[in-house]
């Protein structure tokens, strides 16, 4: 009985293995490959990566409005820097969108792991930081993607978009 359960569980997954190599990609990760981009859409793909100096220099920045930049891959993962000037307690953090569908990506995850607290006020705009990985779509498939960078007011649990960037991105496969 046991050596019927282990042959099963391992023919199950040896199905599942094939089935994923012979088909390709999920039937989720499928529809964001599929995406049709009009010939001047004006998208940029996210920069992969940058040099020390150039990271450095993201610090040196003096915003004055709210900003994010992107960096990263599917494969690596993205980067995101926020400028922000904490003006009231609270949450900050990041939103992504598939643009053609308006399709929320990676939603739990990529908010928690992009989130700040706001404790302490300043005049200035403050960079914050954050990376995670867009799990929907596939590598080098891009479509687009807007990021939106959020603030929750801890006073009224408001949520307010501050602003927002739109690139071509890929996902990670799985």
């Amino acid at each position: 009985m046991k050596i019927r359960l282990i042959a099963l569980v391992i023919i199950g997954f040896l199905f599942i293995l094939a089935e994923r190599c012979y088909f390709g990609p999920s039937a989720r990760d499928r529809k964001f490959s599929n995406i049709e981009l009009p010939e001047e859409h004006g998208f940029k793909i996210a920069p992969e990566n940058l040099t020390a100096v150039q990271t450095d220099s993201l610090e040196s920045i003096q915003a004055k409005d709210s900003k994010i930049e992107i960096i990263g891959s599917g494969y690596t993962g993205y980067d995101f820097y926020m400028w922000h000037q904490p003006t009231e307690k609270g949450e900050l953090y990041i939103k992504a969108f598939e643009v053609t569908t308006n399709e929320r990506l990676s939603s739990d995850e990529l908010t928690e792991r992009t989130m700040h607290s706001i404790n302490e006020f300043s005049s200035k705009y403050k960079l914050y930081n954050g990376q995670s990985v867009i799990y929907e779509g596939t590598f080098e498939k891009y479509y687009p993607a807007r990021f939106e960078l959020w603030f929750k007011s801890s006073e009224n649990g408001k949520e307010q978009k501050l602003t927002e960037k739109t690139y071509l991105i890929d996902g990670w496969d799985r």
